[in-house]
């Protein structure tokens, strides 16, 4: 089910992209990555609350009181806590509400003036202003509707999560596709694919109050509780500096490459970036849908039982990835031909960049939440370090290699740091070892990999 919900979301690559780049001008498809890309930094004032959130939840699942949350022991009573859930509940309401205000003023501000002068180029501007009206507006629901996917996967019920998100999810390609089929602008565009957001808030929320016999019904409202805060910080401050010094360095250089670049070169820079995003995205698939299931296993002491799964789930994650780099870089250039795009496929060297670069980062990032199951956080200091290196490589580079400079500087922070000090930590925990462990985990798919652009790399 998981694979069925991941397919039905890259039906919008499959489906609406090809749509969008011939329907839309260079402009609006500029925009439209533009706004996607703002709307993208929600990920950095969550702060890391949603997978804490999700982790302390599958912890009260298994029977870990709120006392205890911290630091799980792997002797909890594997039936559910209903009063530490509650009081995990209430105090998740009581932060994302917070929070929200806070996305909301900062769209207001930073993000506004991020779209000022892409705008500016456009010919229908009135246009495109309320369509960042219409952004703003949707993606703070969005964002407050956050609690409710992460109460989901935390008690478990990924499967009927991603069942729904199926339906929506091709609600939403369809009608964007009619939107452009019909002549439809990035306007029209925009009220398609936002409107499809606030239907899954909508969703989750009645999914979520209904799942566990009804059980969050019976919750009381949003409340600060001091135990459960006092489980979570240390934990999602880490998270959260990971994820800002990781995805907040990439997102930031691809919105202040659009302030200097043609919006020619802008959109096919975004277009790279989104391709391999979602090939990165539909990768993690096998691996993050387990991560209750690990969380929980740890609690309960199951140790083989969870390596077993995890080196499934990676293994898994890894083929996903390099089949789908490898059939984008084979077939992207001709159909985006064949179909008269408005933007052009990256050519081979981008494209190569950013596969190396994601692959290395889909490993560090998946050892990282294997890691993550001890209750135990590392993102501050691997993607603090890997940000740091990524910041000086791209910034000493950008000179001298223009754009290719953000791919080669995510391959030297993510192989110079992030990577092994994220599999480092996460062998230690278990007792593994780099080659029993990926010898017919990764290794296989790396390998794989480097002999194909090798290959292309000869004879093209």
């Amino acid at each position: 089910m998981t694979y069925g919900s991941f397919i039905a979301k890259s039906l919008s690559l499959v489906v609406v992209l090809p749509f969008l780049l011939t329907q839309l001008t260079t402009e609006e498809i500029y925009l439209w990555y533009l706004f996607s890309a703002i709307a993208g930094f929600q990920l950095l004032i969550d702060l890391g609350f949603s997978p804490t959130f999700s982790r302390v939840i599958a912890y009260a699942m298994g029977g870990t009181d709120v006392h205890t949350l911290g630091c799980p022991r792997g002797d909890a009573q594997g039936s559910p806590d209903w009063h530490a859930l509650e009081r995990i509940c209430s105090t998740m309401s009581y932060i994302y509400m917070r929070l929200g205000a806070a996305w909301f003023v900062l769209l207001l501000s930073i993000g506004t003036l991020a779209v000022i002068k892409p705008i500016a180029v456009m010919e229908d501007g009135h246009a495109a202003w309320l369509a960042w009206i219409i952004v703003l507006i949707s993606s703070t629901f969005n964002f407050l509707g956050i609690t409710y996917s992460s109460y989901l996967q935390g008690v478990n019920k990924i499967a009927v999560l991603r069942r729904w998100e199926i339906i929506t999810s091709i609600g939403s390609t369809v009608t964007s596709v009619l939107v452009l089929m019909y002549g439809g602008d990035l306007l029209a565009l925009i009220i398609a694919y936002q409107g499809w957001l606030v239907v899954n808030v909508i969703r989750n929320r009645w999914l979520s109050r209904n799942v566990l016999g009804g059980r969050m019904k019976t919750f009381h409202g949003a409340a600060r509780d001091e135990a459960v805060l006092n489980a979570v910080w240390p934990c999602t401050w880490r998270t959260g500096v990971g994820v800002f010094t990781s995805y907040g360095i990439v997102q930031a250089s691809s919105i202040i490459y659009a302030q200097i670049a043609t919006p020619a070169a802008a959109a096919s820079y975004f277009l790279a970036l989104r391709l391999i995003q979602a090939v990165s995205q539909f990768s993690q698939a096998p691996f993050y849908s387990k991560l209750p299931t690990l969380a929980r296993m740890y609690s309960e002491g199951r140790r083989t039982d969870l390596i077993r799964v995890a080196k499934k789930g990676m293994s898994l994650a890894y083929l996903t990835f390099v089949v789908g780099f490898v059939a984008l870089a084979v077939f992207g250039t001709p159909i985006l031909e064949y179909i008269g795009s408005n933007v052009a496929f990256p050519d081979f060297l981008l494209w190569t960049l950013v596969g190396i670069a994601y692959f290395i980062e889909r490993f560090g990032a998946m050892h990282i939440n294997l890691y993550s199951t001890t209750n135990n956080i590392i993102n501050h200091v691997a993607n603090g370090g890997a940000g740091i290196i990524y910041i000086i490589v791209g910034l000493v580079g950008f000179d001298y290699m223009g754009i290719y400079a953000f791919p080669v500087a995510m391959i030297a922070g993510n192989a110079g740091f992030y990577a092994w000090y994220a599999a480092s930590h996460s062998y230690n925990a278990f007792g593994l070892g780099f080659l029993s462990f990926e010898r017919n985990t990764m290794l296989p798919y790396l390998g794989f990999l480097l002999l194909y652009i090798l290959a292309v790399s000869l004879f093209q």
